[in-house]
């Protein structure tokens, strides 16, 4: 399809924001937020388009394109090229990131008043960064949109969220600038010692694909270790997981929405496309470790939820504690495991997303998010907390619910899982089971205490939801409800990609 052009998909979103910035662009709040809405409505509509026409069949690449300059390729010399491709993973967390602006933006009218033309256009920004990441073909084109993320994220947080913003988004900087360094390390290293063994210089990330035969062990391993450790910063993993509580904590409540939908998913995107297919045999050495790994992360992160005493950062653990059964089900090596991680990883976004939304939205009535504070607002908020019980619902995995697939999808991989240790990988499928009954603990008090312990005399005059913040949490309950009722319309459209992957794993 002529029309569906990738480039314009990933760059859409910087025009945007160049038109709010235009100086003769009104300065007017009401007109900003309609014209931001109207585009990121139209962008994510053509997003779907993307979707709509999408071979699932095809193994491999769809919808390429380079972007040139004058004819010429970019760093043509150099064998950097800005091309852009996507496969069915891909495609989907590209869709799902128009979705999550998209939501956000309606979220935001309650939330931000001020500087709304800075606002919406970080907004579009980041949102053009996350696409470009999850389309790059080039590793380096990869990293100058990893880069880039970074800025808008840090205005966002810092110039809406409370008192203590500016500090924790100084640290998920700092935190982030010492994981881009481990990338870039790796990046550089990988670049130099492919163009020494072929004579051939290329930043194709699939031209990268390490052969065990040709590259020494110790060279792939060092590579290896740089790249985990600078996408486990971003996703997060304990232990580099304390900038993420502490960001969400601090920013406004609409950036809550886009970093748990959007931001996370990056870090998890860069595992699977260079830790797991370009060092294929190091992951698979490595996978034993990776898996007990997201096991501590399930434990460590629960066990931090349980004791918080706000909101914001009880979800926050909460949806760390939840990105552990994604490095669970890479680390099986096994269809079901794998397709289970990239379920996770998408119902993660979506789930903990509307968490933000109800969030934002007792939030903005009671200006408080302690849970001491609250109490009982299902008796004045009633729309509210059904919406909120399916979400809850969703997170502890009840059958027929957005969560509940990928979760037995990755504890079915690993105890079908061939490692060589395979006793440890039992143990820790019943560690893994035993933490999704310990989280519906937490969850679950958290309904209790916010919707219906006694209503506290301060609440008794707030009112329900908008009829917009009704219909945001309701489409995301109807995204959370269907595909938990029909989950392989998400994991057909990447079931080729994950067979191949699978496949040179096994080997």
């Amino acid at each position: 399809m002529s029309f569906l052009s990738l480039i314009w998909l990933i760059f859409a979103p910087i025009l945007a924001a160049l038109v709010i910035m235009f100086p003769r662009f009104p300065n007017h709040q009401v007109l900003v937020r309609r014209f931001a809405k109207w585009f990121a409505s139209i962008h994510f509509v053509y997003a779907l388009l993307f979707l709509a026409f999408f071979d699932t069949g095809m193994f491999g690449m769809s919808y390429e394109k380079e972007l040139t300059f004058f004819g010429m390729s970019w760093l043509k010399s150099l064998g950097i090229s800005a091309k852009f491709a996507v496969d069915g993973i891909a495609l989907l967390m590209v869709v799902l990131t128009t979705f999550i602006v998209l939501i956000t933006l309606f979220m935001s009218k309650i939330h931000i008043r001020s500087k709304h033309k800075l606002y919406y256009s970080m907004v579009f920004l980041l949102e053009s960064s996350i696409l470009g990441i999850f389309c790059a073909k080039d590793m380096f084109l990869f990293f100058v949109f990893w880069e880039l993320s970074l800025i808008p994220v840090y205005f966002i947080v810092s110039q809406w969220g409370d008192s203590e913003a500016r500090r924790a988004a100084i640290k998920f900087t700092l935190s982030s600038f010492v994981a881009n360094m481990f990338l870039l390390f790796g990046m550089l290293i990988l670049y130099y010692y492919n163009f020494a063994v072929s004579n051939v210089l290329t930043a194709n990330i699939e031209s990268l694909n390490m052969d065990e035969k040709i590259y020494p062990m110790w060279f792939q391993i060092m590579v290896f270790v740089n790249f985990l450790i600078g996408f486990v910063i971003r996703v997060p993993f304990v232990p580099f997981h304390n900038w993420y509580p502490d960001i969400q904590s601090k920013a406004a409540a609409p950036v809550n929405i886009l970093l748990a939908g959007m931001l996370l998913n990056t870090g998890v995107y860069g595992l699977i496309r260079f830790n797991m297919q370009v060092f294929p045999a190091i992951f698979k050495l490595f996978a034993p470790v990776l898996m007990v790994w997201g096991i501590v992360n399930i434990i460590y992160s629960g066990a931090l939820s349980i004791v918080q005493s706000g909101i914001k950062k009880m979800v926050a653990y909460a949806n760390v504690s939840s990105m552990g059964f994604v490095m669970v089900g890479l680390a099986c090596l096994n269809p079901t495991g794998f397709n289970g991680a990239v379920f996770m990883s998408i119902a993660c976004a979506v789930v903990y997303s509307a968490f933000f939304v109800i969030i934002s939205c007792v939030q903005f009535r009671t200006k408080t998010t302690y849970i001491t504070a609250l109490g009982g607002l299902g008796k004045v908020m009633p729309k509210c907390m059904y919406l909120a019980l399916i979400i809850c619902f969703s997170a502890i995995g009840v059958p027929f619910l957005m969560m509940f697939t990928p979760k037995l999808m990755v504890l079915s991989g690993a105890m079908l899982s061939n490692l060589e240790q395979q006793l440890t990988v039992k143990i820790a499928a019943i560690i893994g089971l035993a933490a999704i009954v310990v989280s519906a603990g937490y969850i679950m008090y958290f309904f209790y205490k916010v919707f219906c312990s006694v209503l506290l005399e301060q609440w008794k005059k707030i009112k329900d939801l908008s009829p917009q913040e009704t219909g945001v949490l309701s489409a995301l309950c109807l995204i959370i409800i269907y595909f938990g009722v029909y989950p392989m319309s998400i994991i057909q459209i990447y079931q080729s990609v994950s067979s191949i992957i699978i496949d040179v794993l096994q080997v």
